[in-house]
């Protein structure tokens, strides 16, 4: 049986989430035209604090959370990289 993935902190990480040596959370996805699209954050929940000298931010899980509802709602969170003449 897999043994589940966890943070250095002991915290389960979902499919797609990982940490990164430096303490940073990274969520990987694909986007709707297949991608490959990375967001990171300092912390993984609301609840976590932000490292000194690091900038404030909302938590990887907001974000994820954000991600999935734009996704699901066919909004392209990026603005869709089109130019406006």
């Amino acid at each position: 049986m897999s043994e589940v993935r966890r943070d250095n902190k002991g915290r389960k990480l979902f499919n797609g989430e990982s940490q990164r040596k430096d303490g940073k959370y990274e969520y990987k996805y694909h986007d709707a035209w297949g991608k490959r699209k990375t967001v990171y954050s300092w912390k993984l929940t609301p609840t976590d604090r932000v490292p000194s000298g690091k900038r404030d931010d909302i938590s990887l899980r907001e974000k994820i959370k954000q991600i999935q509802k734009d996704l699901n709602s066919n909004i392209t969170p990026d603005g869709g990289n089109f130019t406006v003449l």
